[in-house]
């Protein structure tokens, strides 16, 4: 999309404060009462809130894309114990989890910060001298080390007839179905652009392997919605992260991680000091709601939408928490009575602060023996967490 098409004058932007306010004001409130809440609540509880809302997040940026996630099938493989293979939408869900945890470990402003975006991005990449003397040579270089996407537009044309005249000759002598030789010569016209846009003279090339469009201004993307952050500053919170948010989506900075805009838009949140105690699940939020993002809104309806999304997000993670708490009481109740070096309640715990426990990982953390947990899971009888594999041996419980 188009970059210079995201433009706010200071009319539209007072314009849009104004009309925006009892909706920004709501958001923030919601968004406050529940990070108040999580810091008044149990470490426990509140680590388990966390951990949840990561999963929940992920799972909920693939479905707004139109993927199908399990929340099931991504605890399952986040943990090493895929029941099945794992799709392409579990791993991208696994990615995202990943980033979302790693992200929320880190001050805000190192996360924010223009070296750390570019560094996330792989724009500084056109900093090392390798590939900077590839994209760049110097005059009077033979064309053979000419940059990749220079030589796309005029070599491949050549080349890509020649290999349709090769590959007619052989789908006369090998083929009688002429299909067979279209998808061949396809097959080596990709290929051939995977080559000319890819490092492959040297090992740390051919690991990292990507496809990335020459023309497509990451670095000046990048700068404009840097620009748009900046003069959120002097706006209110909610309003400067529906406003990054917004601008992401709209000019996306990231060609491959289109996503990593709603975590951004959360880390400002906590920035600003409305989320403290947790990463806003702004996908979830939106996920839940009615409203769909689209660059065919207008603008204030498209930011609305957003203070909607956050609200939503704030009152998932309020009844939520109200479900974790309640299930914790029910599993408690049957600790009662015991000896004091019961091990039952510190079982409890753990499958409060993680969303998916298996036999092994309760006997590490716990530092009992894999009978002992058994028998401590056949005592909680009713009020044990739902099994999430469906199997004999190897499975694993969660509060989902």
């Amino acid at each position: 999309m188009n970059s210079k098409l995201y433009d706010l004058s200071r009319v539209e932007r007072q314009t849009l404060i104004s009309d925006c306010a009892a909706a920004s004001e709501a958001a923030a409130i919601a968004l406050a009462r529940f990070d108040e809440r999580l810091l008044r609540a149990e470490p426990v509880l509140a680590e388990g809130m966390r951990q949840r809302g990561h999963a929940f997040e992920a799972q909920a940026l693939i479905g707004l894309s139109g993927g199908l996630c399990p929340l099931e099938d991504l605890c399952l493989h986040d943990a090493g114990m895929d029941v099945r293979s794992p799709t392409r939408e579990i791993t991208r869900a696994a990615t995202m989890l990943d980033e979302r945890r790693r992200l929320a470990r880190r001050e805000p402003a190192k996360v924010l910060s223009p070296s750390a975006l570019r560094q996330r991005l792989g724009i500084e990449e056109s900093q090392d001298p390798v590939r900077t003397e590839r994209e760049a040579p110097p005059s009077g270089t033979a064309k053979k080390v000419a940059a990749p996407w220079d030589r796309v537009g005029v070599e491949d044309d050549d080349d890509d007839h020649a290999d349709e005249d090769d590959l007619d000759l052989e789908d006369e002598r090998d083929h009688v179905d002429p299909a067979f030789g279209e998808i061949d010569a396809l097959l080596v016209r990709t290929r051939k652009k995977l080559d000319a846009w890819n490092d492959l003279s040297s090992d740390e090339g051919r690991k990292s392997l990507t496809l990335r469009d020459p023309s497509y201004d990451a670095a000046g993307r990048l700068e404009r919605w840097l620009n748009v952050v900046e003069e959120g500053r002097a706006l209110p919170a909610t309003l400067a992260a529906a406003l990054a948010l917004d601008a992401w989506l709209w000019l996306e900075p990231s060609e491959r991680s289109g996503e990593l805009g709603f975590v951004f838009a959360a880390t400002l949140l906590r920035q600003r000091g409305l989320s403290l105690a947790h990463l806003p699940a702004i996908g979830l939020g939106l996920r839940r709601g009615k409203f769909r993002w689209s660059p065919h809104l207008a603008l204030s309806v498209r930011i609305s939408g957003l203070f909607a999304a956050f609200g939503e997000a704030a009152a998932f993670g309020q009844a939520d928490l109200d479900r974790l708490s309640l299930a914790r009481v029910v599993m408690l109740r049957r600790c009662e009575g015991r000896r004091g070096n019961s091990k039952m309640a510190e079982l409890v715990d753990l499958f409060v602060a993680s969303p998916l426990v298996t036999v092994q990982l309760a006997a590490a953390q716990l530092k009992v023996t894999p009978q002992a947990v058994e028998a401590m899971l056949k005592e909680l009888g009713g009020s044990l967490p739902r099994e999430l594999t469906g199997r004999k041996r190897y499975r694993a419980w969660g509060i989902l």
